[in-house]
């Protein structure tokens, strides 16, 4: 049977694609204080933390078989719960939006950045009106070119390189790298049509999300190598300065206009394709939420366009609300309230507060982190 007509597998990679994205883009740039060993360690962590409570919160779905989210949360929470993941839900949009709205600005020139937006928002427009399903053959056609592009990045990565961010470790600097690391795992909005796809089959979801989410590690940990084996401390640093994807810096690493575009292809491609899929999740949120289709449609264009001129005042945003809404708003729904109905009544389960106490430690540090930026 193939993969196309095999539910597992078409589950398996919805989950992998909505994690993959733009924010493996700053994977190397958040994590060069670290160094290699601490930033692997602190992913792996981070992941084994994003998958439980995706299976948690899949049990949930089991259980209660509910129809989205908002209800689920109100099920479990009361009216309080709902109130925040709709909240978190739609701050980690807006964030997200930001970020990548400012880190196509740091891909392109000014010409070439405002070409692209006046394209990208012709074809929103178009797409979230007339034609929402061309939004996934799209989607289909840029994330094959993010695939190449990756292939070229590491045949890239074997070229000799003179970096030293392998051979030093600072386990201290992980902490304040760990909202940008959950952010870079975020998959929990798609665990409900996981569920349905599934027949709500409990074994097969947690397989589905097992397989899922290891292919984005295994992508970020490839990222993160690629990175720090390209790139020095002080080019990283510079990247972080600039709120630029640091792939788009390969031209001055290498003194070719071939990297450049590589990097620039890659950068693209990531950013493009996450910006699609938070565009559709939110299209189909707001569907959920407001039964006036006009109404629905002004709140995706104005909620899809409100951070472009943010973005545009404040280009190095990129960095630093990736850590926001990993830290904060993706904790909150991927990790704090999902966790929660599990440490209430009978289903209470030490192992489940120490997974909680661990997300409420990043939750603290990335609040830690904004009161002293």
């Amino acid at each position: 049977m193939s993969f196309k007509s095999n539910p597992f597998w078409n589950a398996a990679f919805l989950v992998a694609g909505i994690t993959i994205g733009a924010s493996e883009l700053g994977l190397p740039v958040s994590l060069r204080h670290a160094g290699y060993l601490p930033a692997v360690a602190g992913m792996l962590g981070v992941y084994f933390c994003m998958l439980a409570s995706g299976i948690l919160l899949a049990r949930l779905f089991i259980r209660e078989r509910r129809r989205d989210l908002p209800a689920l949360f109100q099920k479990y929470l009361g009216n309080t719960g709902a109130i925040l993941f709709n909240v978190s839900y739609f701050s980690l949009a807006f964030c997200l939006l930001v970020a990548y709205w400012s880190g196509l600005k740091g891909v392109f020139d000014s010409f070439n950045f405002g070409l692209t937006v006046i394209i990208i928002g012709v074809v929103l427009f178009y797409c979230l009106r007339k034609n929402f399903k061309l939004l996934y053959r799209l989607n289909s056609i840029f994330t094959t070119g993010l695939i190449i592009c990756f292939i070229l990045l590491i045949t890239a990565s074997l070229k000799p390189s003179d970096s030293s961010l392998f051979q030093f470790a600072d386990w201290m600097q992980l902490a304040s790298s760990l909202p940008f690391i959950l952010c870079s795992f975020g998959y929990h909005q798609v665990i409900p049509m996981v569920c349905r796809q599934l027949d709500y089959d409990r074994k097969k979801i947690n397989g589905a999300l097992l397989i899922g989410t290891l292919i984005p590690l295994i992508f970020n940990i490839t990222i993160l190598s690629i990175g720090f084996r390209l790139f020095s401390v002080d080019e990283l640093s510079e990247a972080a300065r600039l709120g630029v994807p640091v792939f788009v810096l390969l031209r001055e690493h290498f003194n070719s206009d071939i990297f450049l575009h590589i990097g620039q292809g890659f950068s693209f491609f990531a950013i493009i394709t996450s910006l699609l899929g938070v565009s559709m999740a939110m299209h189909g949120a707001l569907r959920d939420i407001f039964k006036d289709w006009k109404f629905l449609k002004q709140c995706v264009e104005v909620l899809i366009l409100i951070p472009l001129p943010i973005a545009m005042l404040r280009p190095q945003l990129f960095f630093i609300v990736l850590g926001i809404a990993g830290g904060i708003f993706g904790n909150l729904m991927a990790g704090l309230l999902p966790v929660t109905p599990f440490l209430l009544g009978k289903s209470f389960r030490f192992r489940y507060f120490i997974l909680w106490l661990a997300f409420l430690a990043i939750f603290i540090l990335e609040c830690i982190n904004l009161y002293f930026s």
